[in-house]
């Protein structure tokens, strides 16, 4: 969550907000996947911190779109995308937290972060193939949002 405001430097003037984000978005990928790492090594994993790991990591992508996005080097659609589909994952999270249900994050969700990290770092070393692997991502996105989807309506109908 620290480095969430940071984003907000890519809008500015200064001369090194490129090198500035690209050293931000790289320890925000480094630290979100050592802490999880860490915490399952440790055996001191829970569910309060995986969803403050959950809600850290989207603040901090999010911004990130949201900046690119307002600066015209990714197009908004591509950010809108990605943003209602967190919102929605996020309200079936605390849905099923509510009825005392956890829906672990899958693998295909945790690829889709490490490649729209891979996007974000591709866009600010300014190389041409970056909106791929965004795009990728993307698609991912999409992938995992049915995925949740889907193991969401089953905690549903059992409900029932």
């Amino acid at each position: 969550m620290i480095f969430t405001p940071l984003t907000l430097v890519y809008l500015t003037d200064w001369e090194h907000k490129e090198v500035f984000l690209l050293i931000t978005v790289i320890i925000a990928g480094i630290t979100d996947f050592l802490d999880g790492y860490v915490a399952r090594a440790e055996g001191k994993t829970s569910y309060l911190g995986a969803v403050h790991d959950f809600t850290a990591d989207k603040l901090f992508v999010l911004s990130a779109l949201l900046v690119f996005s307002v600066a015209g080097v990714i197009p908004c659609w591509v950010t809108f995308v990605i943003l209602y589909r967190e919102i929605i994952v996020m309200g079936m999270r605390i849905y099923t937290s509510f009825h005392k249900k956890e829906i672990k994050a899958t693998i295909v969700g945790k690829y889709k972060t490490a490649i729209l990290f891979a996007g974000m770092i591709a866009l600010l070393l300014d190389l041409p193939f970056y909106m791929w692997i965004i795009y990728l991502s993307l698609i991912l996105t999409v992938v995992s949002f049915i995925d949740y989807f889907l193991k969401f309506r089953l905690v549903i109908l059992a409900e029932k």
